[in-house]
């Protein structure tokens, strides 16, 4: 008898946590592109789900994902299982479906940014280089043991404007001397 109660409330356990999952990866899904238009890659480059019950209400996200390497066949999407992501599926906190009778719908938004340049979303916000999707929904279903989906309602998107580019010290030498030699020049 034990063995029944606990296999039915590890049961339990399980349908309620599958019930309220998200499958984080858009590989084969939407692509996010560079501010050229190329599908971005780069493992400093992270992509972080925000999400929320409602779309002014993304108060919660997992943690960034970092973008495929540049010798991938998969150009333009984050990898969730790598070092640092929180794993192909996760779960959505604040969302239940107790009584199993009705579906519940999630909003998302898809932030990107090069960690390189910034050390978190609240530092690369609004910043050159970096890329926020369209709010989008995910459907929990009612169901507790569905494969959860995730970002089937995503639209592509571009990183806006070019990174920063730190000029490197001979470009600035060579830049001073080409000036050095117009005003010598003008002087003669």
């Amino acid at each position: 008898m034990n063995k029944f109660v606990y296999l039915l409330a590890s049961s339990a356990v399980v349908a309620t946590t599958l019930g309220q999952s998200i499958n984080l990866n858009n590989r084969g899904l939407a692509l996010v592109n560079d501010a050229s238009g190329n599908p971005l890659t780069g493992i400093s480059y992270v992509a972080q789900v925000w999400y929320g019950a409602s779309a002014g209400s993304l108060d919660k996200s997992f943690a960034p994902s970092p973008f495929r390497a540049p010798t991938t066949l998969y150009k333009g999407t984050w990898n969730p299982a790598a070092v640092g992501g929180p794993g192909n599926t996760a779960t959505l906190d604040g969302f239940k479906v107790p009584d199993n009778t009705v579906d519940q719908t999630a909003f998302l938004q898809v932030a990107v940014w090069d960690t390189a340049l910034y050390s978190s979303w609240s530092a690369a916000k609004g910043k050159p280089g970096t890329g926020l999707s369209e709010v989008f929904t995910y459907t929990i279903s009612k169901d507790p043991i569905a494969i959860p989906g995730g970002m089937e309602n995503m639209k592509s998107f571009s990183l806006s404007g070019s990174t920063p580019v730190v000029p490197e010290p001979t470009t600035v030498a060579l830049g001073a001397l080409g000036a050095a030699a117009l005003l010598w020049r003008r002087r003669k």
